[in-house]
């Protein structure tokens, strides 16, 4: 199969009629926002590239990792510039090698999915739960006062989001359906992070919708996997 090929049924293949009018609908949205009330064309882009990602992600497609890469430049100088040190760090030794570890993992955990290709999705035990709880509050603890000596904005929140965001970011690289419920989390808490930001607010209320139904997608990939 050539590149033309692959390409082609890497983001052609597997899309639902409303899955597509939704991508549609809110890049529009993003550009309008943008438009509208223009932070900075890093922004604009930081928003499309990770509507684009996260939509990706709940359909378990691999190219996910390259418009992840492109969000987290582009995200960074972003929050740079509004001294979220916590969303800077995030992105800085989180997101940024989350893409390329995260494209080798699932690659090798593939399996055909009505035409395409999708990632073979599992699901966290008891054990893991606790394991994952007992992590976000510790780590979220530390962290905040970390951000509080070093003068960050938003220390709380900031620190929160950034703890939920690694924990997210793991199983999402793992492969566990619960990552969705910590994006869910995560989505609102950044929403309020940035009201005053309209493309970053509306690119947060965008991947809220998408990760309800990411789970929703997840819970089908965990129950075809498990028959």
């Amino acid at each position: 199969m050539n590149w033309t090929e692959r390409l082609k049924e890497e983001f052609l293949s597997g899309w639902k009629p409303f899955e597509v009018a939704w991508v549609v609908i809110f890049l529009a949205a993003q550009i309008i926002a943008y438009v509208l009330a223009p932070d900075s064309p890093l922004g604009m882009i930081s928003g499309i590239a990770g509507i684009l990602c996260v939509v990706l992600v709940s359909k378990g497609k691999i190219s996910n990792y390259f418009f992840g890469l492109i969000f987290a430049y582009t995200y960074f100088y972003v929050a740079w510039g509004n001294n979220f040190l916590g969303e800077m760090n995030t992105v800085l030794y989180v997101y940024i090698p989350s893409q390329f570890i995260g494209y080798f993992m699932w690659k090798q955990h593939m399996q055909n999915d009505n035409g395409g290709e999708s990632v073979i999705a599992k699901a966290l035990t008891p054990k893991g739960w606790a394991i994952l709880l007992v992590s976000v509050g510790i780590g979220t603890f530390c962290f905040v006062q970390a951000l509080k000596a070093a003068g960050g904005s938003s220390t709380g929140l900031d620190g929160l989001t950034t703890i939920i965001t690694v924990a997210a970011q793991l199983l999402m690289i793992l492969r566990y359906r619960e990552q969705w419920l910590l994006w869910i989390v995560l989505n609102v808490l950044s929403i309020l992070l940035w009201a005053e930001q309209p493309a970053m607010y509306l690119m947060y209320s965008a991947y809220l919708l998408n990760s309800l139904y990411g789970y929703y997608n997840w819970t089908k990939l965990v129950k075809a996997e498990s028959h």
